[in-house]
C-alpha cells in the first residue's frame, strides 16, 4: 500500500464519519509535520492488533471537541460535562478506526479481521505531545471546519 492511498484513506474515512456522526462537512489535506495545539487540547486514540497494527488518533482543541459533543449529543456545546465531551470524540476515534478497518479489508480483498481495536482512551491537557511507540510509519492529516481545524493521525504495520 502506497502513502497517498493511505493517507487518501484516511481522509476519506474521517469525511464519511463527520458527515454522518457529527453532521458536519469537513475537509482533508495530507499533514507531514508534528501536530501542535497551543490551547488545552485533547487526544482520543484507538490501538488496534491483528494481520495490522497500529493506533487511530484524533487531536483538536477543547472548544472544537465541545462543538463535536454537542452536535453528537443534540446538545448545547456549553451544557456538555467534560465526561460527555472526551466520551463523545472517543466514539468519533472508534467509528474512523472501524470504518477505516473496513476500508483496508476491502483493499486488501481479505474476509478475515485484519485487526481488533482497543476500547477508546482520551487524553485531555495543555502542554502535551503524543508518540506512537512503534516503528510503524505515520499517515496524518488536517481538516478544516467551519470553526476551526483538527487532525487524524493513523500508525499502520502489518504485522
Amino acid at each position: 500500500m502506497d502513502k497517498n492511498g493511505i493517507t487518501e484513506d484516511v481522509m476519506k474515512t474521517t469525511e464519511t464519519v463527520f458527515k454522518s456522526m457529527v453532521f458536519m462537512d469537513i475537509n482533508g489535506t495530507e499533514y507531514p509535520d508534528v501536530i501542535y495545539i497551543p490551547e488545552k487540547h485533547l487526544t482520543a486514540m484507538v490501538g488496534f492488533a491483528g494481520s495490522y497494527m497500529g493506533l487511530v488518533s484524533i487531536h483538536c482543541s477543547d472548544k472544537f471537541a465541545r462543538i463535536v459533543g454537542g452536535s453528537m449529543l443534540s446538545m448545547d456545546a456549553d451544557n456538555l460535562s467534560d465526561e460527555d465531551v472526551r466520551d463523545a470524540l472517543g466514539e468519533i476515534a472508534n467509528i474512523i478506526a472501524g470504518q477505516y478497518k473496513a476500508r483496508l479489508g476491502e483493499k486488501i480483498q481479505s474476509d478475515e479481521q485484519v485487526f481488533e481495536q482497543s476500547i477508546p482512551s482520551v487524553i485531555y491537557g495543555d502542554d502535551y505531545e503524543t508518540h506512537t511507540v512503534t516503528d510503524a510509519p505515520r499517515y496524518c492529516a488536517k481538516f478544516e471546519t467551519d470553526y476551526e481545524s483538527f487532525y487524524v493521525e493513523l500508525a499502520l504495520k502489518r504485522t
